[in-house]
């Protein structure tokens, strides 16, 4: 997934001043009832992330390691 599918999928958020992982799990509910495949939180985490730089948007802590593994 690059920045630029979930931009002409428009999964891009809504505007808001700061994203969190209430966010990632929003987009993590939102996926279990798409048409689509459920999404990892890795993948909610990178949508929230791609929302925040389009926005030009702050995000929490917790969305700073996306690139860990759980």
């Amino acid at each position: 997934m690059t920045y630029s599918e979930v931009v002409k999928k428009g999964w891009i958020l809504p505007y808001k001043s700061k994203y969190t992982m209430r966010d990632v799990n929003s987009v993590l509910c939102d996926s279990l009832f798409a048409n689509e495949k459920t999404l990892s939180e890795k993948e909610a985490k990178f949508i929230v992330n791609c929302a925040a730089v389009y926005h030009d948007s702050d995000i929490s802590d917790s969305l700073l390691g996306l690139t860990t593994n759980h």
